[in-house]
């Protein structure tokens, strides 16, 4: 008796994993491709920068004028700026600089021909693109094994949170590296030498960051660091998609395991 009933629940194991692999794993892959989908909507596609050129193709993405403010009030640094997408166009920044034992205002200013790139904003978007291109592989694809499916899952969670994680955690940058970014040509008129500039986005904002910084024969040392900030919406939809697309595969993952673990 003993014997049968292990084999009827091994038969039914056996039901539940056929139709894991045929039906619910297309189904979840589906709703995963959908979210992914809603969050490309929240960034400038490539579609949108071609028809951005093209004025008889609508862009749904709309330049944002943003104004950046500091916790503590904007005593040090004021900036207002347009956003598109990931460009920053334009931008008028005030900041009080010290020459000397004198404080003096400096204003700088960036304007539409010669934008800063928000690379974090670009490689989100890009490992968008690689999670639905992968999915997008496997549509009609019949997997052989959980095995199978959960490198894929694998691999599919590897690009999505590799997005995220772009968004979430900036690489933090050392002096030298933002004195010699390339984004610190486009101010106009260029800043003092001993005054870097920093926008980047950390979950959902966009921060502005300015350093006084000494130059010491080789050394380099930071004097004072402020920063404005704003939040913006289309990045927290952004990141709470992600996690939602990460949620629905590592769901679909555990199923599997679970199914398979009893053989």
């Amino acid at each position: 008796m003993a014997g049968a009933d292990i084999e009827e629940e091994i038969c039914a194991l056996q039901k539940e994993l056929s139709w894991l692999l045929n039906e619910e794993l297309h189904h979840v892959l589906q709703q995963v491709q959908y979210t992914l989908t809603e969050c490309n909507q929240r960034f400038l596609t490539d579609k949108d920068k071609e028809s951005n050129k093209d004025d008889s193709t609508v862009c749904h993405i709309k330049p944002q004028k943003i104004l950046l403010s500091g916790p503590n009030g904007t005593a040090h640094i004021k900036c207002v700026l347009t956003l598109f997408g990931d460009n920053i166009t334009e931008a008028d920044i005030n900041f009080k600089h010290k020459q000397g034992n004198h404080h003096s205002l400096f204003k700088t200013s960036i304007h539409q021909s010669l934008p800063w790139k928000l690379q974090q904003i670009q490689d989100a978007y890009n490992h968008l693109k690689s999670a639905a291109y992968c999915i997008s592989l496997k549509e009609n694809y019949a997997f052989k094994s959980v095995r199978e499916v959960t490198l894929f899952i694998d691999e599919v969670m590897e690009s999505i949170k590799k997005g995220r994680t772009c968004l979430t955690f900036p690489r933090r940058k050392s002096v030298e590296e933002l004195l010699n970014n390339q984004n610190m040509q486009v101010f106009h008129p260029a800043v003092p030498n001993t005054v870097a500039l920093s926008f980047y986005i950390h979950t959902s904002k966009l921060i502005l960051a300015l350093y006084q910084i000494h130059r010491n024969n080789q050394k380099i040392e930071v004097l004072s660091r402020h920063q404005v900030e704003c939040t913006v919406k289309w990045l927290n939809e952004a990141i709470m998609l992600f996690t939602l697309a990460i949620q629905q595969l590592q769901q679909l993952k555990d199923k599997a395991n679970s199914v398979t673990a009893v053989f």
